[in-house]
Formats: structure tokens, C-alpha cells, sequence
């Protein structure tokens, strides 16, 4: 009987191969990327390893791919500076979560463009804020703390 990973696996070979055909990658191309992890058929490489030699190829081929992912990356990096200040833990999963309640949308990978760029000014600019308010509080605190 095939496993979940078996299935998976299976899924990602054949997204390799549809890649290498859309991308006018020849047999040349797939046996210099399979000797690039070790490995002389595409079966042998790993699920990780299928998902980032997928990636490479999509955004290699769709430049607008790779603008998306670049913009993803900062939104989370904005999210997650945003968390560091108000002294919040939390990994990738959290970050994707706020940002998909922020967007009102069900997965972080359906978030369109313009809508990436106005969370990630709009996460810069509440870390612009909550930096002006600890200043401003400290400051006071000072104030206070001389006046008594």
C-alpha cells in the first residue's frame, strides 16, 4: 500500500519533470541539477530536496514568481520585527497567520501583490510607532522620576 510520503513524492517528480519541459530545460540541464545534489535519477532525491529544486526552476522561469516570494519574505521579516518589539515569541507559522488575519485571507500564498506591499508598510510603520511610544514613556518616566 503507498503512503502519504510515497503519493507525495510521486507528486513531486512529476511537478520537477512539468517544470523541465515548460522551462526548455534538456536532458543535460535535469542530469547537471540531479549532479548537483549527488544523485544520478530523480527518485533518489528527497521531498525537501524536490521542493527546492522545484522552487529554483518555478522562480528561475517566472520572474514574477520570484518578485511574489521576495515580497513574501519581507512581510514575514516585517511581521516578525514587529512581534520582537512587543517581546512576542513565535515562528514562521504565527508570522504567516497574522498576515493572513491581516489580509482576511486563508493562506498566506493567496495574498496579492499590492496587498503584500501595503502590510509590510503598514507592519513598519506600527514598529515606527510602538519604538515613538516607548521613547516618549521613558522619557516621561525620566520626567517623573526627577520631579519627585
Amino acid at each position: 500500500m503507498e503512503t502519504l510520503t510515497d503519493k507525495e513524492h510521486k507528486r513531486l517528480i512529476k511537478k520537477f519533470h512539468t517544470l523541465l519541459g515548460k522551462s526548455g530545460i534538456g536532458n543535460d540541464g535535469k542530469e547537471a541539477i540531479l549532479s548537483g545534489y549527488d544523485v544520478e535519477s530523480t527518485k533518489d532525491l528527497t521531498i525537501p530536496q524536490l521542493i527546492e529544486v522545484c522552487d529554483a526552476i518555478a522562480n528561475h522561469t517566472n520572474p514574477k514568481l520570484k518578485d511574489l516570494d521576495r515580497l513574501r519574505k519581507r512581510l514575514m521579516a516585517s511581521i516578525g520585527g514587529w512581534l520582537r518589539l512587543m517581546s512576542v515569541t513565535g515562528g514562521s507559522n504565527k508570522i504567516k497567520a497574522i498576515a493572513c488575519r491581516a489580509a482576511r485571507r486563508d493562506d498566506f500564498n493567496d495574498i496579492p501583490r499590492e496587498q503584500l506591499r501595503s502590510l509590510y508598510a503598514a507592519f513598519n510603520k506600527k514598529q515606527k510607532d510602538l519604538r515613538s511610544v516607548e521613547s516618549l514613556t521613558a522619557e516621561f518616566i525620566d520626567i517623573l522620576s526627577i520631579n519627585n
